[in-house]
Parts: C-alpha cells; structure tokens; sequence
C-alpha cells in the first residue's frame, strides 16, 4: 500500500483508493462477523485494514451485461458505523441488513455500489465463500441492458482488484475536471499522477493534449 499527497488517495495492489480514510475498526469488523455468522474473508479485511476508503474509480468487464459490459461499483460501503453512530445506508453493516431479509440476497454482504444503484457483494455463503458478485439492473432503452443481471464477478477481493480497469471515459472526465484547477492543487496532481501511471500516452489523447498541462 502506498499514499500520497495527504491521504487523498492510498494506493493498493495498484489501485488508486480515494479517502477519506478512517482508522481501520476492530469492532465494527468483530460486530459485522457475529451478525453475519462468518469471518470476512482475508482479501477482503486486509483491503479495509490498509486502503478502506470511500471511492474505487475503476470498471470491470462483465460480458453477461452486453451491450455494456462495463460497469463501476466505485462507491464503498463504510465499515464503522455513519457520523450518527448507526449502522445505516452506506455501511456494510446496514447494507447486510437490509439485503439479508430479501431472499436472493440471503449470504451475501453488500460492498460497494454504481451511481446507478447497481450492487457489489461478497459472497459469505459457505459452498461459494469469499467470490465476488453483482446485480445490475437493465434499461429497456435502445443500447442499453435491456434486462436485470445477477452475475460472478470474481473469484476473491484481489482477483477483482486485479480485474479493474480505468474506464478511458472515466479518465477523461477526471482529467477534465483536474485541468481547469492550479497546477500546483494536490488534488490535480494526484490526477496527473494516476494518469501517468495508468495510462501513460494521455497527454496525446485529443481530450487532453487541448487543455493545459
């Protein structure tokens, strides 16, 4: 794991993670394994003990959800509980909860969501422990995934760290936000950083070699 420029951002097996950053918390880990009945599987925990933080920006390629088979679940759940000391929307605990009592969700812990409401889970069930899922939902617009998709992301937490990608629309937005701030911002840098190091011939794409740098 690496950080830089002021915990805005740790890196872990290669992954930019975007904070904040609270310290990593025994307790809610120990409360979200009694209520579960299972350990967190170790991928997983040693993600939350060194890079827990709000924000994954990547993509995984998922083929069962051609035309688009591409698909962010960049919001994280939290582990602790939310500022009002409860384990509600946006915490792993809360997000167990409420899946839980749906029975198709039955063994599953939400982890992490798309803007659109789409949902990644870690599997807790014991014939498939510690694999990777998600629930996409369709859009019966042209182009679009005209059906809901419930579909195997990933063998474990690092098979699906290892499979992110860096969405070249998603950089471009990123860039285009961080290039109207001052050179010398840190969030700025830290987009530059990222880029360089991702997508190292990105300042001779047309989106950026138009715009200062």
């Amino acid at each position: 794991m690496e950080s830089t420029d002021d915990e805005l951002v740790r890196w872990y097996r290669g992954r930019m993670v975007t904070g904040p950053f609270p310290a990593f918390d025994g307790a809610g880990a120990a409360a979200l394994e009694r209520e579960t009945g299972r350990p967190l599987p170790e991928p997983y925990l040693a993600f939350l003990r060194a890079a827990g933080g709000s924000g994954l920006d990547y993509a995984v390629h998922l083929s069962e959800c051609e035309p688009e088979p591409l698909h962010a679940f960049d919001e994280l759940y939290a582990l602790g509980p939310d500022a009002d000391g409860r384990y509600g929307f946006g915490t792993l605990l809360g997000e167990y909860r409420r899946c839980d009592a749906e029975p198709e969700f039955r063994g599953l812990l939400p982890i992490a969501r798309s803007g659109g409401g789409d949902t990644l889970f870690l599997d807790l069930n014991p014939a498939t422990y510690g694999r990777l899922c998600a629930a996409v939902s369709g859009v019966p617009w042209p182009g679009r995934l005209p059906h809901a998709v419930f579909t195997e992301v990933a063998p474990d937490f690092d098979g699906y760290l290892d499979a992110l990608v860096l969405d070249p629309d998603t950089a471009e937005l990123s860039w285009e936000d961080a290039s109207a701030l001052d050179p010398a911002d840190p969030w700025r840098r830290v987009v530059e950083a990222r880029l360089d190091r991702e997508l190292p011939h990105w300042r001779a794409e047309p989106w950026a070699a138009g715009r200062a740098h």
